[in-house]
């Protein structure tokens, strides 16, 4: 037989009234009022129906999240700690992969809205803001990407990829290095890829470092393109000129960079040191355990997911909102 909230009521000598506010938590109720409600629930095995409450409130209770690459271990963990805090409140998500492709980008965000999720979070969009706010109309939180002006109801959720890059070359000039090589990722797509590209050389030039002792190449964040832009490198490296160390601009493509240098019989970080980013968790397995920085994917995510509940539970204006987050050079033995 079904329980209803009318059994729970008179189970727990309660109005309905009650009953519902404790179910839905909009009003508030006193803790013993609460508990003789939740005894009521257990003792009579109540299952909301969850399918009739979306009827009646017009709410899908799913918020539909995109990333570029689940199958990139930083994003994979943001949507884990995502699923997790929504799911606190009852929510499911609904994952779209673009496989770092613009197009499906925005085929993705079109097919979130026509499914009718009650809030997006864009993991790293490649799409513009200004497009992207041209096609939402629900709540929307975008993660890993600085805020920019606008009056919408949108908040942002990011780590600061300038300052990040920036500790990266004060760290290597501190070690005597002299001679670079940035492996960067695809600034015309990425923003983040820019800033920490601007970052790095920026800095480097505050310490007197000239242009011509960096030498810059550009990947797309994947083991294969920090493989193949390593492997270039090797075919004209002077062994015999001044230090070299590498900043590559994701953990993953300095775990193929890496792997180019030891088919070549290089040591790391005698014959070239390895800096990394994103702090991803395998980073610390890679041998030698790779110097990285902190890109705080899982705070990001737990914020993203607050806001959005906030958004949808309290009807939180989300317009002007965002959360900075700090990123913090890791230490270790590639560099």
């Amino acid at each position: 037989m079904n329980v209803t909230i009318k059994d729970i009521a008179r189970h727990a000598g309660v109005s309905t009234a009650t009953v519902s506010n404790v179910l839905t938590q909009k009003k508030y109720v006193s803790s013993d009022l609460e508990q003789r409600v939740f005894q009521a629930i257990n003792e009579l095995g109540y299952r909301p129906n969850v399918y009739a409450r979306n009827l009646k409130t017009n709410r899908s209770h799913i918020i539909g999240v995109h990333v570029p690459d689940i199958t990139n271990p930083f994003f994979s963990e943001g949507v884990k700690a995502l699923q997790s805090v929504a799911a606190g409140e009852s929510y499911q998500i609904v994952l779209y992969d673009s496989d770092n492709n613009l197009e499906s980008e925005v085929k993705n965000i079109a097919g979130m809205i026509s499914t009718q999720v009650d809030g997006i979070i864009a993991v790293a969009p490649r799409m513009q803001v200004d497009e992207l706010l041209a096609m939402v109309e629900v709540p929307l939180v975008i993660v890993d990407r600085p805020p920019l002006p606008t009056q919408r109801n949108v908040a942002y959720v990011y780590a600061d990829n300038y300052r990040g890059a920036a500790s990266v070359a004060d760290f290597l000039v501190g070690k005597g290095y002299r001679r670079f090589y940035c492996l960067a990722g695809p600034t015309e797509l990425v923003c983040n890829a820019e800033a920490r590209l601007t970052g790095f050389t920026e800095t480097l030039r505050l310490h007197g470092i000239p242009d011509t002792a960096c030498h810059v190449s550009y990947g797309d964040f994947t083991f294969d393109s920090g493989y193949e832009l390593m492997k270039a490198i090797l075919e004209t490296y002077d062994p015999a000129g001044s230090p070299a160390a590498a900043f590559v601009s994701s953990d993953i493509m300095a775990w193929g960079a890496m792997e180019a240098l030891k088919e070549k019989k290089f040591k790391i970080p005698r014959d070239m040191g390895v800096v990394g980013y994103d702090n991803i968790y395998f980073s610390s397995f890679l041998y030698p355990k790779l110097t990285t920085v902190e890109n705080p994917i899982r705070e990001m995510a737990v914020n993203a997911a607050n806001l959005m509940l906030d958004a949808l539970e309290r009807r939180r204006n989300l317009l002007g909102l965002s959360v900075a987050l700090r990123s913090a050079l890791i230490v270790r033995k590639s560099c």
